[in-house]
């Protein structure tokens, strides 16, 4: 019987476990991070150290710190210069976890979720920011197996990866790294590649991709993010903001190409896009034009090269955006149509998103971790595939996470879960 014969439904969730590393690399990062004085700008240090250092996770990466810094008005100890404050400063939200007996119940937090999932009938889990497969086999349930893409030599030697995780049972085939997505158009910046698996459902193959875009671009228009109001940021953010959107610009071709690549099948993409999706309209209308320069969105969004500006980069495309999905939305060639999942409503009318209460407001990323499917995948699917539920976190008591200093989060995403239904024959 073929690898992609299962008929059962199926639950699978995407997930972002931020930062996640193994104990080994736990120990390399915090072994680097002293020994060169644990910095927050690498600029000025030696060329072997900044090289050594761009394979791990930052410094400043786990120090419990509230972010971004300027939402918290302090200058105790030289707030926010530095990766690492006292367990009393007064910006603190959550533990400093560069000891490992504190990282460690990180873990054993994400331990407990994916108990949950596995318990509530998810079998397949994409997941991102993880440091290899090694690290998620260490919070995924006994048997499980686990494939990254770090273990795949075409992948870039960066400190996050992608992945997925499965229960004992489901056959994933065809596992492949898609390193056309960790390039961003600035070579000494590789981002994040996709990770490409084929699963059965209702005895059919479905082409799966996992994703991690570019952060620092959520909601701005891509080709033109900087507005009046900016004005008031330091030259330093507005540059940031415009290299933010301009690698994410970049990444784009090579995701639509993979779509295109792909219409008219079965295919689906989990992940965290770090774009707020469910805002964005679904296609052009007689009141919207994704193309600031109103181009149909049929026509080629890329190539693009990137062209240095002072001290920003700006994408150069053969098309000016403003929005994603109506470009990888936009039905060329046929078959290239997707669709969203999405809360469901009376779960949304309860404010049922992804919620760790702190002492400054909610301390999680919401609204940019998505599930799509093809309009070919979702004819053989019944309606509930497109209803999303966030698994949020909760205490010993089994209320509602709220943050404190003392407290390692499992993450600062949540699972966010489908069940993908087949259809009767």
């Amino acid at each position: 019987m073929p690898a992609f014969a299962a008929r059962a439904a199926i639950g699978l969730a995407t997930w972002n476990l931020n930062w996640l590393m193994d104990a080994a690399t736990h120990a390399r990062w915090t072994e680097a991070c002293t020994r060169h004085g644990w910095p927050r700008d690498t600029a000025a240090l030696p060329a072997a150290a900044r090289a050594e250092l761009a394979q791990l996770p930052y410094c400043n990466v786990h120090n419990g710190m509230r972010f971004p810094p300027v939402s918290c008005a302090s200058q105790a100890d030289d707030w926010p210069q530095a990766a690492r404050y006292p367990a009393a400063h007064p910006c603190r939200d959550t533990a400093d976890l560069a000891a490992w007996p504190h990282y460690e119940r990180k873990l054993s937090a994400q331990r407990a979720i994916f108990k949950e999932l596995a318990l509530g009938g998810v079998q397949v889990v994409a997941v991102q920011e993880v440091s290899s497969a090694a690290a998620v086999a260490a919070v995924v349930p006994p048997g499980w197996k686990v494939a990254t893409t770090h273990e795949f030599p075409e992948s870039p030697r960066i400190a996050q990866h992608v992945g997925v995780a499965w229960a004992p049972g489901v056959a994933l085939t065809a596992i492949a790294a898609v390193p056309q997505l960790a390039d961003g158009g600035l070579a000494e910046r590789p981002l994040r590649p996709g990770l490409a698996f084929t699963l059965g459902i209702a005895g059919k193959p479905v082409r799966i991709l996992v994703v991690h875009l570019k952060a620092g671009c959520r909601s701005r228009a891509i080709d033109a993010p900087l507005t009046s109001r900016d004005a008031r940021l330091d030259p330093d953010r507005q540059d940031q903001i415009a290299t933010d959107c301009a690698m994410l610009r970049y990444q784009i071709p090579a995701l639509e190409a993979w779509i295109d690549r792909h219409a008219g099948a079965d295919f689906a993409l989990l992940g965290d896009f770090n774009r707020t999706l469910l805002r964005e309209p679904v296609q052009d209308t007689a009141t919207f034009r994704s193309r600031l320069d109103a181009s149909p969105t049929s026509s080629p969004v890329g190539p693009c090269t990137m062209r240095r500006e002072g001290q920003r980069f700006v994408a150069q495309c053969p098309a000016r955006i403003a929005a994603l999905f109506p470009e990888i939305n936009d039905g060329a060639p046929r078959g290239s149509v997707l669709w969203r999942a999405r809360i469901a409503r009376e779960d949304a009318a309860a404010g049922s998103g992804c919620r760790i209460t702190g002492p400054r407001g909610n301390l999680a990323h919401e609204g940019i971790d998505h599930i799509l499917i093809s309009a070919s995948l979702k004819q053989r699917l019944a309606a509930g595939a497109l209803s999303m539920r966030v698994v949020n976190f909760a205490d010993t008591h089994g209320a509602a996470l709220r943050a404190t200093p003392d407290l390692a989060l499992p993450s600062d995403h949540c699972p966010h879960v489908v069940t993908w239904s087949p259809l009767s024959p």
